[in-house]
């Protein structure tokens, strides 16, 4: 299973020296953009990320959570192969779809968000971005009702034979993406579950799921 990497539960003092760590172990690496009004946090931005673009090669995948992504996916575009924007903040996002060339698109769910919210959007991203914990901050329990989302999302990329992957974030270790794997995603991000103990060891075991 596609496993990425999420900084959030990662010290920000020794990042670069993290992501050394990490080598080739993560698919992609998940940047949580926070501003504070969106959701009630406050991360980093462009100059971190670039920053840390020197030290690997892997993607960077960027989930904009902020209010105005039309504004600032532009900032992220220089180090971020995939922005995900999230369909609460720009319920109409057909203008922004089109401009955004040369990067992958994602939307993303909140959990009290229905799928069918971005049913039509389907045909025109490449991420399906679901996520099972209220966004804001690392460490929340996993919502199984992200299961249902992910099996009727599942049904109708199937059927219509579209190109557009299906990634869940929040809760994630081995026993609850093994349960969204189940249901259809083809990835996940993990973040607290990856900050201690083996962690190479937890994502080949996360990788492995089939």
């Amino acid at each position: 299973m596609e496993t990425g990497l999420s900084i959030l539960s990662n010290d920000f003092s020794r990042l670069g020296d993290e992501l050394k760590k990490y080598g080739r172990g993560p698919d992609f690496i998940h940047m949580d953009i926070m501003d504070g009004s969106f959701v009630p946090n406050l991360t980093f931005g462009p100059p971190l990320i670039d920053s840390l673009r020197k030290i690997t090669a892997l993607l960077f995948e960027a989930h904009l959570m902020v209010v105005n992504p039309a504004e600032q996916w532009k900032w992220y575009k220089k180090s971020c192969g995939r922005i995900i924007f999230h369909i609460e903040a720009l319920r109409e996002p057909q203008a922004l779809l089109k401009e955004m060339k040369g990067v992958k698109k994602g939307i993303a769910l909140n959990p009290a968000t229905p799928a069918a919210r971005i049913e039509k959007w389907l045909p025109y991203i490449e991420t399906a971005f679901l996520m099972s914990v209220p966004p804001g901050f690392s460490g929340q329990k996993f919502d199984s009702g992200v299961l249902e989302k992910i099996s009727r999302l599942r049904k109708i990329i199937d059927r219509k034979k579209l190109k557009c992957r299906i990634c869940v974030d929040g809760g994630i270790n081995l026993e609850t993406a093994a349960l969204c794997r189940g249901a259809g995603a083809d990835s996940v991000v993990a973040s607290s579950y990856l900050s201690g103990g083996n962690i190479l060891k937890k994502l080949a075991a996360l990788k492995a799921l089939r």
